[in-house]
């Protein structure tokens, strides 16, 4: 939205009101919801892709850090704790491996 002049608050965000206050959570997801529907695309919750794109870079190769920072956190154990999760893919390649260095110890 355009700024409304010396009432405007420049907050950095990008989905603000006409004053420059950020959306309020309610107004984000009817908003999202609406733009969901008109792509044809299935409605997801906002949680549930927020979890999804942090889980996504961690597991293809953003290192930790970065992904902590993008998600706004400061505590990146709480981002590796809460929101990354291992593909599957992910998850049968570390198996691969851990089951050939076995192999390789145990001769």
């Amino acid at each position: 939205m355009a700024p409304q002049g010396e009432g405007y608050e420049n907050s950095g965000y990008v989905l603000v009101n006409e004053l420059g206050h950020p959306w309020k959570t309610d107004k984000l997801r009817r908003e999202a919801y609406k733009l969901m529907t008109a792509a044809g695309v299935r409605k997801v919750r906002l949680y549930d892709a927020r979890h999804a794109c942090l889980s996504w870079m961690a597991n293809n190769g953003v290192p930790d850090t970065v992904v902590s920072a993008w998600a706004g956190h400061s505590d990146l154990s709480f981002t590796k704790q809460v929101y990354v999760h291992p593909d599957p893919e992910s998850l049968r390649a570390s198996l691969r491996a851990g089951s050939d260095k076995l192999g390789e110890l145990l001769g």
